[in-house]
């Protein structure tokens, strides 16, 4: 592992591993920037209309939703672990990464509670592990949300195909309703933003027109799902107008029903992205 400096001249951890495959890491936000495979191939969208600045979330890449996630609660939307600088704790592994993010006057001035957040990374030459574990160093139980928000790069949003999901009913964030998924694909087009909660444990499989881009996505510890595409009428200003064509969200998540974290306590929820070329 190296320390280089990335785009919006963030500083960064380039991870490398033998086979070719690397991984960048802004400590701005824990933030993934970048994953790409043995043959070269990038697997994450970073919108070329992000803003890096203090306070500013990136558009693409990984963020990491904490504490909360979206609206659903009384602080910022999705948080501020997106928008702090986290600590390197290892780095002498050159396909691995830990990065740290604790408790401060800024978190204690959004979020009332103590805690440790640490983000892993592990590489290889098809498959990219990203573990989240929350220890709460405070002495009251803790209610938390926390999502790992990753941007997909496509080649065409409309090509591609999410299966796995069938038969799960969602909360559908766009028309407000709860429905049923009866369809045996994802498909994509217009604005899709799902929450399947309890389908943290399924395995997705992602499909983008051919076979070179295929990928199977699993978690463990995440009890939530979701899925996100602003569609062509997204109206976002750090996206541009088909910048929606490029990506979908595929989330590992921990929104409803979840319960707080006892005092001293730790959780743990694990993403892995499997490539199929």
């Amino acid at each position: 592992m190296e320390i280089i400096s990335g785009p919006g001249g963030l500083e960064c951890m380039h991870l490398s591993h033998g086979s070719g495959a690397s991984l960048l890491i802004a400590r701005y936000g824990g933030h993934i920037l970048s994953w790409k495979t043995a043959e070269g191939r990038e697997r994450f969208f970073l919108s070329e209309r992000t803003v890096y600045a203090p306070g500013k979330a990136i558009r693409g890449g990984v963020p990491v939703i904490f504490p909360q996630f979206s609206d659903h609660g009384p602080y910022p939307r999705h948080g501020f672990a997106r928008r702090m600088t986290w600590s390197l704790v290892e780095g002498v592994d050159p396909d691995a990464a830990l990065l740290e993010l604790t408790d401060s006057a800024a978190t204690l001035a959004e979020w009332p509670y103590p805690f440790r957040l640490r983000l892993g990374a592990e590489l290889s030459a098809t498959e990219l592990t990203l573990r989240l574990s929350l220890e709460n160093t405070g002495p009251q139980a803790m209610p938390f949300h926390a999502a790992l928000h990753g941007y997909l790069a496509l080649a065409e949003v409309t090509a591609t195909r999410i299966a796995g999901l069938a038969g799960r009913d969602f909360h559908n964030e766009v028309t407000k309703q709860r429905e049923l998924d009866s369809d045996a694909a994802i498909t994509l087009g217009r604005e899709v933003d799902r929450a399947y909660c309890g389908a943290g444990g399924s395995r997705i499989g992602f499909h983008n027109g051919d076979a070179e881009g295929s990928l199977e996505i699993e978690a463990e510890g995440f009890p939530d799902l979701v899925v996100w595409n602003p569609g062509p009428d997204h109206g976002l200003g750090d996206l541009t107008p088909d910048g929606w064509r490029a990506f979908v969200c595929v989330e590992a998540a921990r929104i409803e029903g979840a319960e707080p974290l006892p005092a001293g306590a730790t959780w743990t929820g694990t993403q892995t992205f499997r490539s199929g070329g």
